[in-house]
C-alpha cells in the first residue's frame, strides 16, 4: 500500500512517504514549535518531490501519543482532514511502541519520553512487546529504576540519567503501522483518539 506517516508528538516534526509499503522519502525538522507552520508544507513537498498524487495513498499513519498536547493535536487535525477528504482510514500508532521498534534487545527494559517539568511518559517492554501500561513518572522514579532505559529528551531531567537516545520519527510510525495495520486501523475518523495520558493543564492568569 501507499501511505504517509506523521510524527508530531515531540519537538520533532516528521513526515514519511511509503510506496508499496517501503519508505521512499522522509522530511524532518527538530525546531521547537514549528509544527503548525511546517507540517502542511512537509506533506505537500513530500508528494511534489516524488511525483505521487495525494489521491494515490491508501491510509495515513499517525503517532497517537503520549507526548506534547499541542503537537499531537496539530498532527491529528491534519491527518483527520486528509482522511476525511480522501475517504481513507487512519492507523493510530502508539508513540512509545514506535520507539521500541528501533530497540534491538530482548531483555526487560523501559522506553520513555519527556512530558513536562520533571515528568516523563514511561512504558516497560520485553522482546518488543509492551508489558505494562504507560505511566507518568518523575525523574527520581527513572533514576531509581534499574532497568535499561531508552528514550528521548531525557536530558531535560533535573538529575543526570543514564539512557540510550531514540528519536521519534515518522519512519518508525510508518513501519509499525504496516506491521500492525489490521490491529490499529480506524476507518471512522471520529473514533481516532489520541492518547494524552496526562490532562492538559491550562495556566490561569
Amino acid at each position: 500500500m501507499n501511505f504517509i506517516a506523521v510524527e508530531t508528538s515531540t519537538n520533532i516534526c516528521s513526515v514519511a512517504l511509503f510506496q508499496a509499503n517501503k519508505m521512499i522519502d522522509l522530511i524532518e525538522n527538530e525546531e521547537e514549535n514549528s509544527h503548525s507552520k511546517e507540517l502542511g508544507v512537509f506533506v505537500k513537498n513530500i508528494f511534489d518531490q516524488n511525483n505521487i498524487l495525494i489521491n494515490d495513498i491508501n491510509y495515513i499513519a499517525l503517532s497517537s501519543g503520549p507526548g506534547s498536547f499541542t503537537g499531537l493535536r496539530i498532527g491529528s487535525s491534519l491527518a483527520k482532514g486528509m482522511a476525511f477528504a480522501l475517504k481513507i482510514p487512519i492507523v493510530m500508532v502508539p508513540t512509545l511502541q514506535s520507539l521500541e521498534l528501533a530497540i534491538k534487545i530482548k531483555e526487560d527494559h523501559n522506553v520513555c519520553v519527556f512530558s513536562h517539568s520533571d515528568q516523563f511518559y514511561l512504558q516497560n517492554f520485553k522482546n518488543g512487546i509492551p508489558i505494562s501500561d504507560i505511566k507518568l513518572v518523575s525523574a527520581n522514579d527513572l533514576k531509581s529504576n534499574e532497568k535499561k532505559l531508552f528514550g528521548y529528551r531525557l536530558e531535560k531531567s533535573s538529575i543526570s540519567l543514564k539512557y540510550t537516545e531514540i528519536k521519534p520519527s515518522s519512519k518508525l510510525i510508518g513501519k509499525l503501522s504496516n506491521l500492525k495495520y489490521d490491529d490499529w486501523v480506524v476507518k471512522d475518523i471520529n473514533e481516532a483518539e489520541l492518547n494524552y495520558i496526562n490532562n492538559f493543564n491550562i495556566k490561569k492568569s
